[in-house]
């Protein structure tokens, strides 16, 4: 009798245990697919989210762009000339060449050369350029005429003779004037001239010294000519009657 009671006790604790077994073992499967399902979840919204972070923005052609507070600088490149800046630059050009063009025109006067021989030393530039006595650079605002020491220079047209004086970078300076001319002589010794007189084309005016600021080249004379007080180019004016 007591091992009938025994044996059903086994069953029955048995019988418990297979349940205890089943409902474990099912609450595990159960834990084991949420945590997959959490994780796979949560992988496919974080691509979704680096999909949508990262798609560029589509806009409709001639729709004003939204969502940009600035521009992105831009490192390395070169910035595109501006039209309005190089149409700018373009008619300060021109206008500078006009007005010098303007300046040549408005006068009538016409030159000779003030030497019997024509060698030019050194040319007009308004740009800079290099002198070796004062070791700089600067604009030659002028022409320099090259001879040599105790050459006859001669007037390069008729005027007035309206200064004679000495300047410390230039050496000695005639001013003969014509119109609304000035031809400036300088680099001149045994000067034979006085303020006052009148000069006439090819007349002695002295001979070729020196040019303190340019005492390290060659013998030559500075010749500057301004019209309306503007430098021009002494060049330009040479042969203006042929």
């Amino acid at each position: 009798m007591s091992d009938y009671y025994n044996s059903k006790r086994r069953k029955k604790r048995s019988r418990r245990e297979k349940i205890g077994f089943y409902t474990a073992f099912s609450i595990c499967l159960i834990a084991v697919c949420m945590a997959v399902y959490s994780t796979y979840n949560t992988v496919t919204t974080g691509k979704q989210t680096e999909i949508t972070a990262t798609k560029p923005s589509v806009q409709a052609v001639n729709q004003p762009v939204t969502g940009v507070t600035s521009p992105m600088p831009t490192i390395g490149m070169p910035t595109a000339a501006n039209p309005e800046t190089t149409q700018e630059t373009t008619e300060t050009s021109d206008g500078e060449r006009k007005d010098a063009l303007q300046t040549m025109l408005s006068t009538e006067i016409s030159l000779t050369y003030p030497l019997n021989q024509r060698n030019i030393l050194r040319g007009f530039s308004t740009d800079s350029i290099y002198f070796k006595t004062l070791n700089v650079w600067k604009p030659h605002l002028g022409t320099d005429f090259c001879g040599k020491l105790g050459d006859e220079v001669t007037a390069m047209c008729e005027g007035s003779v309206t200064k004679v004086y000495e300047d410390k970078m230039y050496g000695n300076t005639i001013e003969i004037s014509i119109n609304n001319s000035v031809c400036i002589y300088s680099g001149i010794k045994d000067i034979c001239v006085s303020e006052g007189d009148s000069v006439s084309t090819g007349q002695k005016l002295g001979v070729i010294g020196t040019v303190p600021f340019e005492e390290t080249d060659e013998a030559h004379i500075h010749i500057a000519v301004k019209v309306d007080d503007e430098y021009a180019d002494p060049l330009s004016f040479i042969g203006n009657d042929d």
